[in-house]
């Protein structure tokens, strides 16, 4: 059992002297071969093209934004409820949801405005660009409208006001089921003279 003890610690040690090694350097990169271009002129980047059309772009973002429409109709619609409650936490919640729905709004309105422009000059790069801005503003308005939909106000979280009820007990005989304690007799006197 100790050689075993002995052997492993002995390992440890080891591997730990072994891990503890700097790593080898890496050899220097090669260089090109005549004729070639530097290593920074090369364009490592992807190109990607969508194969939607300007009409098909003008089309959804018209939709995106319609959507857009419907969820600062429905916030509103929520939060006249909350107020006619005279819900405050539930107001402030929805009043916060509806402000950055309307901030979101205003910036699809101006990207569909930039990518209309775009599509008139025949700008498809910079069309494209706003038409996922839209896309992408209109999913954070969808999860935005989710959250509105599970503010919770205080009829949940509210009982009522507290009442607080304070009985005063009668105090308890300490003794239950004892007789009353008599006070004993004094003895009589040991001597007559005292």
């Amino acid at each position: 059992m100790l050689k075993a003890n002995k052997l492993a610690l002995g390992l440890l040690l080891v591997s730990g002297v072994v891990m503890a090694q700097p790593a080898p350097t890496p050899a220097p990169p090669a260089a090109p071969p005549p004729g070639a271009a530097p290593p920074a002129a090369i364009d490592l980047r992807v190109q990607q093209r969508s194969n939607i059309t300007p009409q098909e772009m003008q089309a959804g973002a018209g939709e995106y934004r319609e959507r857009i429409a419907n969820v600062i109709t429905r916030i509103d619609t929520l939060l006249k409820e909350a107020r006619d409650q005279k819900d405050i936490i539930r107001i402030n919640c929805l009043t916060d949801k509806l402000v950055q729905v309307k901030a979101s709004s205003g910036v699809a309105d101006r990207s569909f405005t930039t990518m209309q422009e775009s599509l008139t000059r025949g700008d498809r790069g910079s069309s494209l660009h706003e038409f996922t801005r839209i896309t992408i503003i209109n999913q954070n308005v969808q999860v935005l409208a989710g959250e509105a939909e599970a503010c919770v106000g205080e009829e949940l979280s509210y009982v009522g006001a507290t009442r607080v009820d304070v009985e005063e007990p009668t105090a308890p005989d300490p003794n239950p089921g004892t007789p009353e304690p008599t006070v004993p007799e004094r003895p009589p006197s040991a001597s007559p003279y005292i």
